[in-house]
């Protein structure tokens, strides 16, 4: 199983969302963030990855979410999602995303991945939860498991 992060940084009522500009996920708005290297946490990858692709450096306690992924191909993906309020630097345009404010109603669903609009909801609304997804060969949602946790 691949380890991922998922990095939301929140401004009063907006949310940062960034496109992806080339590779997977390609066109699509989405937090920053990226694969774990070797020995590393999640939260330092967060960070890292958050840094390379939009050059902002982010506070971050422990992650809200965890995903499941589930792809047609059998691959498997384990997402840490990290919600924050706290980040120093201007979001930038880089090679890898190019990042958007955007008020926490208008968020473009329907050029986010299918997914986002059943857990996404919970991390604005500072809710902790896990959530199980699998995804069709053309990256819709064929089905999905979300349950809340404990603050």
């Amino acid at each position: 199983m691949t380890e991922g992060t998922l990095v939301y940084i929140f401004k009063g009522t907006q949310v940062l969302l960034a496109m992806k500009k080339r590779g997977f996920g390609q066109g699509k708005w989405n937090g920053a963030g990226g694969k774990l290297k070797a020995g590393e946490t999640a939260r330092a990858a967060a960070k890292r990855e958050v840094k390379e692709e939009i050059e902002v450096d982010v506070t971050l306690a422990e992650p809200q979410g965890r995903i499941h992924f589930h792809d047609p191909g059998g691959k498997e993906w384990l997402v840490h999602v990290f919600r924050t309020e706290e980040y120093q630097g201007e979001p930038r345009e880089t090679e890898e995303m190019r990042p958007q404010w955007w008020p926490v109603e208008a968020i473009p669903y329907d050029q986010c991945w299918a997914d986002d609009r059943v857990w996404l909801p919970r991390l604005i609304q500072g809710k902790k939860f896990e959530a199980e997804v699998w995804l069709a060969d053309d990256g819709s949602l064929q089905k999905h498991a979300v349950k809340e946790l404990p603050a």
